[in-house]
């Protein structure tokens, strides 16, 4: 554990709740979230204090998340991207994880292209493009799992599957499948890991990580979001062994 770690351990004195304003200058602190821009958080961020990034980042599709509209320009998009990603990689350890819809895949190779490929299958039709269904999305990896390790994912149901996706709903855009994040949590890190989320939402990695012993830090913008994620984390018991 280096100083950084250990400043976070010392000084959680809110446990898993709380949220933290990073414009009152606060450092960031192990298993809450912090409200604010992720990339200004992630400068802010020391290297190699987080284990693994894991981002499901807003696909540039014009969805609302309230505070923030997803409709920049490809050319604003790409250089946003490649700022989270660079920054992502400073303070990561072991590596990170960005996972993004199909239409994406061809931009995050030129991003990451050192980065394993893992198609997750989404087992309902798709979108059609050019009369292709579009059925997968990708995850981007650049940490070394530590077990073997498929990357054909095709066990997990995802949102956007209607009936098939039985995790509990919540009123974001940005969805992210428990499942997903339960699988990536088992293949790339252990027990007493940071994961550091810079796109945390209503907090899906946040419950993950507390149900499996793993420590979380979260960014979100919008604080209605972070306010739902200290719910769901506080309603989440912590494993008894691990």
């Amino acid at each position: 554990m280096n100083a950084f770690q250990k400043d976070l351990f010392d000084n959680n004195v809110s446990g898993y709740l709380g949220r933290i304003d990073i414009n009152k200058n606060t450092k960031p602190i192990l298993n809450n979230i912090i409200q604010g821009d992720c990339l200004e958080v992630l400068k802010t961020t020391p290297v190699s204090s987080v284990d693994i990034v894991f981002a499901d980042p807003p696909y540039n599709v014009k969805k609302d998340y309230g505070v923030y509209q997803d409709d920049l320009s490809e050319d604003e998009y790409k250089k946003w991207m490649k700022n989270i990603i660079k920054e992502s990689r400073r303070i990561a350890k072991s590596g990170i994880l960005f996972y993004v819809g199909s239409k994406l895949t061809k931009l995050f190779y030129e991003l990451i292209p050192d980065a394993h490929l893992i198609i997750v299958h989404k087992r309902a039709v798709g979108v059609i493009q050019n009369n292709y269904f579009l059925q997968y999305h990708s995850l981007f990896s650049t940490v070394k799992p530590i077990k073997k390790t498929k990357d054909l994912w095709d066990d997990i149901r995802l949102p956007g599957e209607g009936y098939f996706f039985r995790e509990e709903r919540f009123d974001t855009p940005g969805l992210t499948s428990q499942a997903l994040i339960y699988k990536i949590v088992d293949s790339f890190t252990k027990p007493n890991d940071i994961i550091l989320d810079p796109f945390i939402g209503t907090g899906a990695t946040a419950v993950v990580a507390k149900n499996t012993g793993r420590n979380f830090i979260g960014i979100e913008l919008n604080p209605k979001y972070i306010e739902l994620a200290n719910k769901r984390v506080a309603s989440t018991c912590k494993p008894l062994f691990i």
